[in-house]
């Protein structure tokens, strides 16, 4: 009998070890309840602005600078700013006069992986200097491809 409950203790410990980690976690992400913005339980309050163009710069394609990047968040931490809102990655074809380029999906399903790594860079950047991010993935503005990509 010993024998055939050890293990199942072992799986159990295993199993519920990692149970007390989630609300920690949780606890990083800024939530809402009767409306008012809380972090850590506590009031959040911050000053945000649009950086849709994050995740080119940390790119290490042809358009990124990750010297440049950190510099514009570092401007905007100093400036108080705690709170980014970022466009994942531009739709549509490409070569469209006034419209963001490079596109993140190059073909239906198929992503460029550049883009995307310089979304996980500029995440880690953000990270670092405790900023939040609200991430987008489209918008109704052409210049970014918008929904009508999805429309057509």
């Amino acid at each position: 009998m010993k024998t055939k409950l050890l293990p199942l203790m072992l799986l159990a410990g295993i199993a519920l070890s990692g149970c007390g980690t989630a609300d920690t976690a949780a606890d990083s992400f800024v939530r809402v309840e009767n409306g008012q913005f809380l972090l850590n339980d506590k009031p959040y309050y911050f000053i945000g602005t649009n950086f849709w163009y994050g995740p080119i710069l940390g790119s290490q394609g042809p358009d990124g600078d990750r010297g440049r990047l950190a510099r514009e968040l570092d401007a905007l931490r100093d400036r108080g700013v705690t709170n980014l809102r970022v466009l994942v990655g531009a739709d549509g074809e490409e070569g469209v006069p006034c419209k963001i380029e490079p596109i993140l999906q190059t073909a239906p399903g198929e992503y460029d992986d550049a883009l995307l790594d310089g979304l996980d860079y500029f995440m880690r950047e953000a990270a670092r200097r405790d900023m939040k991010v609200v991430l987008y993935l489209t918008n109704s503005w052409e210049w970014s491809g918008g929904y009508s990509q999805y429309l057509m």
